[in-house]
């Protein structure tokens, strides 16, 4: 597969849009990537002191271990969200992406904050030299209120751009937990995956079940998902998961 120009051009242009087009007035955002819950007071300190903010986090699911390391870049007002994502081993590909965003306020006081996060990802499979084989436009949106957090996430896997052969894929997860103290935290949680391809008999996967967010120090959070797939194979559970492991500073 060869990149065409115009495949290019409409990624770097579409990087750049994303990035300068939603003005943000926050100086370091609540993004956590796949799912975990920044500290209240991690944001409240970078906003008395702007500065780059960063997160690493470790996660465990079906597509194996997961590296995800990412950071928010307050520039002139604008507050920039960039990570990156690596795999070993996934569907047989070397997996690399790179993201870039933007976070917008649209509640803030006291008591609520409300974040939404636009972002835009490339994504390359370093088995081959062969560019970019995907991109991943997603959607973030963060919700804090007295000991509760909501976040959402949806992601598309834009295949077809660079592959005629492949299919595109529309996942979402989304929880809402309860603070019990100040080291556990825990409520439901659901996710979906669509994928677009004719010869697919049962197209969307969904799982459901319950999370639990337990407090490792300061600045550290480990995320336990237990749920049930309603799309399993003949003799399996149903039963899945995930763990993950986030560090903040």
């Amino acid at each position: 597969m060869k990149i065409k120009a115009f495949q290019l051009t409409f990624i770097i242009s579409a990087i750049y849009i994303i990035s300068v087009a939603f003005p943000s007035v926050v100086l370091a955002d609540a993004h956590e990537s796949e799912g975990e819950m920044a500290p209240e007071d991690k944001v409240e300190m970078a906003e008395e002191k702007p500065g780059v903010s960063g997160w690493f986090q470790i996660d465990v699911d079906s597509l194996g271990t997961y590296f995800l390391i990412g950071a928010s870049h307050p520039i002139g007002g604008v507050s920039i969200a960039s990570n990156i994502y690596v795999n070993d081993v996934n569907k047989g590909k070397y997996t690399g992406e790179f993201d870039l965003g933007v976070t917008l306020p649209v509640v803030k006081s006291d008591s609520v904050s409300l974040a939404l996060q636009p972002m835009l990802g490339v994504g390359f499979d370093y088995k081959g030299a062969d560019g970019p084989d995907a991109l991943y436009p997603q959607f973030f949106a963060f919700l804090n209120a007295p000991n509760i957090f909501f976040f959402h996430w949806t992601i598309g896997t834009l295949s077809t751009v660079f592959d005629d052969e492949s299919a595109n894929e529309l996942y979402t997860r989304n929880y809402l937990i309860y603070s019990i103290n100040d080291t556990i935290a825990i409520g439901p949680q659901a996710e979906a995956v669509f994928v677009f391809a004719d010869d697919l008999d049962k197209p969307l996967k969904l799982n459901f079940g319950g999370r639990i967010n337990i407090g490792y120090g300061k600045a550290n959070t480990l995320g336990i998902y237990v749920g049930y797939e309603t799309k399993k194979a003949e003799g399996e559970t149903g039963l899945t998961g995930r763990m993950n492991f986030t560090r903040f500073w």
